[in-house]
């Protein structure tokens, strides 16, 4: 039987740096009753408080880490399908693949993103960087020309603003099936880009 870090035994850098991150991660997606503070955060992680500092500088550090782990999944757990063969295919496959991650990381997207609770300039930055990067994914998925013309960048840009809020709309709602959202959604990506 192998140690744990909790019969004594020191995790690894990197574990000890992840563990908080991930501990991090769950306590935001509880809700918003759940304490995040570093020493519950610490406390989750099963590491020493002195850690996230070591490792994040603050609390507001480690959040932005949290949350650019979440988004860096969602890039990748959004990224086309080998059996999606054009480019039709990839944005439907897109669309439908984030609208299942924001419903399966609910608590923790409203938290953050709806709700703004934990609203910083190093939030912020991770949340507009990961807005442009699903812009460059879409372009990409889509074939579009790069770099794309300033307005082509707007629309893009715009069409996630509306895929984020048909995705609020689908997880709020009783009544709307995931088809028909991912459907209204890619329509709308041809409206806007007139592709």
């Amino acid at each position: 039987m192998s140690a744990t870090p909790t019969d004594g035994a020191r995790r690894p850098r990197r574990d000890r740096r992840q563990a908080l991150i991930d501990a991090a991660i769950a306590l935001m997606s509880e809700g918003g009753d759940a304490d995040i503070s570093a020493a519950a955060i610490s406390r989750r992680a099963d590491v020493a408080h002195g850690l996230l500092f070591y490792y994040f500088t603050d609390k507001q550090g480690l959040v932005a880490a949290a949350l650019a782990d979440v988004l860096s999944r969602l890039v990748h757990h959004q990224s086309p399908r080998a059996d999606e063969q054009t480019p039709e295919q990839r944005l439907d496959g897109f669309v439908r693949r984030h609208i299942e991650f924001l419903e399966n990381h609910r608590t923790l997207y409203v938290r953050v993103v709806v709700e703004g609770v934990l609203g910083d300039p190093a939030v912020e930055r991770a949340l507009r960087e990961a807005r442009a990067e699903g812009a460059r994914q879409v372009a990409d998925i889509v074939g579009l020309e790069q770099p794309p013309t300033p307005v082509m960048q707007t629309a893009v840009v715009a069409w996630t603003g509306f895929l984020d809020r048909a995705a609020d709309e689908y997880v709020e709602r009783d009544d709307l099936s995931l088809d028909d959202v991912v459907d209204l959604v890619v329509r709308a990506f041809g409206v806007v880009t007139g592709r």
